[in-house]
C-alpha cells in the first residue's frame, strides 16, 4: 500500500488508543501489528515490557527507512497543512512530536533490530498463541476502500491465531466519517468470540474513537 504514510505513533497515544493499563499488561507478551515507525516498542521495551513489532517495512534498511519517512512527511504536510499546523502533541507541534517519534523508533531499529520482524497480514510469522495482547492501529476499517472484507476476516483470523486478545482502532473510517462498513460483520464473523466496541480517549473530540476487542473464549 504505497499510499500509506509512515507516521509512526507513541507511547501515549497507544495508552490512549487501546485503554492500555501497564499494570494489567505486566508479564504479557504483546503484538504490535502493523507497527510502522511507531514508537511503542521502544518506550515499552525501556519500562521493561515484553513487545514485538511487526511490519512489511522492516526488510528495509535504515537509511530506507528515514528516506520514506520525510516523503511521508511531505505528503502529509502538502494534502493537511492547514489541519496540522495548530494540533499539537503532548504540546509540541504535531509534526515535531512525528518527527520525534520516529527517531525514538530509528534508534531502536538500529540497536535491538530482533524485536522488529518483516511480516504482514494476514501471514504471520509466528506461532499459535505466542502473545498474549495483539494491537493494530490505523490499518483495518481505516483502508477499506483499499482492504476488502475477505482481508478484514482473514487479517482478524490470524490475529486471533498468533494472540489471545486482539485490539483495532479505529473502528470507523475516518475518511468516511461513520463507521466502516466491514464492522456489522466482522462482529458476526467472530461472534463465537468475547467480542465488544469500546470507547477510548483517543480522538475523543471528533467522536471517531471506538476500538474493537476481540479475545479468544
Amino acid at each position: 500500500m504505497n499510499s500509506v504514510l509512515l507516521l509512526g505513533r507513541g507511547l501515549s497515544e497507544y495508552t490512549d488508543m487501546f485503554n492500555l493499563n501497564t499494570h494489567e499488561l505486566a508479564g504479557k507478551r504483546i503484538l504490535d501489528c502493523a507497527a510502522g515507525v511507531s514508537s511503542f516498542r521502544s518506550e515499552m521495551k525501556r519500562k521493561g515490557f515484553s513487545v514485538t513489532a511487526v511490519d512489511p517495512i522492516y526488510s528495509k534498511n535504515p537509511d530506507e527507512l528515514e528516506v520514506l519517512a520525510e516523503e511521508s512527511f511531505k505528503r502529509h504536510r502538502r494534502f493537511h497543512d492547514d489541519f496540522i499546523r495548530d494540533v499539537k502533541v503532548k504540546g509540541e507541534p504535531l509534526e515535531d512530536y512525528r518527527r520525534a517519534v520516529f527517531r525514538e523508533f530509528l534508534r531502536d531499529y538500529m540497536e535491538d533490530p530482533a524485536g522488529y520482524i518483516a511480516g504482514e497480514l494476514p501471514h504471520l510469522p509466528f506461532n499459535d498463541l505466542q502473545f498474549d495482547l495483539v494491537l493494530s492501529a490505523n490499518l483495518l476499517f481505516l483502508y477499506e476502500e483499499k482492504l476488502g472484507y475477505s482481508f478484514h476476516v482473514e487479517a482478524v483470523q490470524e490475529m486471533l491465531r498468533v494472540g489471545r486478545e486482539v485490539r483495532i482502532f479505529p473502528v470507523t473510517n475516518i475518511h468516511r466519517r461513520r463507521r466502516s462498513i466491514y464492522l456489522e460483520g466482522i462482529m458476526e464473523e467472530f461472534s463465537d468470540h468475547e467480542i465488544l466496541i469500546q470507547r477510548v480517549p483517543y480522538h475523543e473530540k471528533t467522536g471517531y474513537n471506538e476500538m474493537l476487542i476481540i479475545k479468544s473464549i
